[in-house]
């Protein structure tokens, strides 16, 4: 069970450090203004973080119900 967990938790950091990564060289090579690109990148790890969260949400609810489950198979025996 944390050995899922852990495995979504490394792989949220993995894509929001590749998202971090891309923005710094949106920046680099973008055609917009700073100002501009700045915003965007805002917008964009915003986003990020909001589906990670999400991802995050959704994993501990099936952490709990699987915790759940194993509680009431060991009730049974």
């Amino acid at each position: 069970m944390m050995t899922m967990l852990r495995q979504v938790l490394t792989l949220s950091a993995m894509v929001a450090g590749g998202m971090a990564v891309g923005a710094g060289l949106g920046m680099i090579f973008a055609p917009t203004s700073g100002r501009v690109a700045r915003g965007k990148i805002q917008m964009h790890v915003h986003k990020a973080q909001d589906e990670v969260t999400h991802l995050g949400g959704r994993v501990m609810h099936e952490v709990d119900s699987i915790v759940e489950k194993g509680k009431r198979a060991l009730s049974n025996i």
